[in-house]
């Protein structure tokens, strides 16, 4: 399961430790800038029509929804909002990942960093696989909304699976 962290808890790149090495330097783009701020103000946009149209409904299936299409649209405005801040102040790049061991993480104990990413990928497709064949079977529970909510958990488990090919491929280029 998911754990839906508040939009204004934090800035995500203020928790990223920096590679200040001059060879890790990267100019700003004023293009990036833009594009990601010409999005922002379209997604804002959206997230004010879709408010609308479910204050505007009655069913619950709307509601419902509309709520989950709200939550991820105000990440991602909090995201963007944090990226054009970062590329602004004219931050360095991140470096290559860590991973140290903390004394809490007993499932993982033993187990290469690399490896666990790979197996997290892994069961995400799995998980994404075995929710649309569920997904299939019960097409029509409450009118299809089911199958509906059960595909859109399968997409997040593949953007998930993406991330982790990322942070992998990352860790993998990463000096030893």
């Amino acid at each position: 399961m998911t754990e839906i962290v508040p939009v204004g808890s934090s800035d995500a790149w203020s928790n990223l430790q920096l590679d200040l090495s001059p060879s890790c330097t990267y100019a700003a783009s004023e293009r990036l800038v833009r594009a990601l701020e010409a999005h922002a103000s379209a997604e804002a946009h959206d997230l004010a029509d879709c408010r609308d149209l479910a204050q505007r409904s009655d069913d619950p299936y709307v509601k419902l929804l509309f709520d989950l299409i709200i939550d991820d649209e105000q990440r991602h405005q909090a995201l963007l909002e944090s990226m054009v801040r970062h590329l602004q102040d004219g931050s360095e790049a991140p470096a290559m990942p860590s991973f140290q061991s903390s004394g809490d993480s007993a499932p993982l104990s033993g187990v290469e960093p690399a490896a666990a990413l790979r197996d997290l990928i892994r069961n995400n497709h799995e998980g994404a696989r075995h929710l649309r064949h569920i997904g299939r079977q019960d097409a029509a529970v409450y009118d299809g909304l089911y199958s509906l909510l059960l595909e859109a958990i399968a997409r997040d488990s593949e953007k998930h699976a993406v991330i982790l090919r990322f942070l992998l491929a990352r860790l993998e280029r990463r000096p030893s």
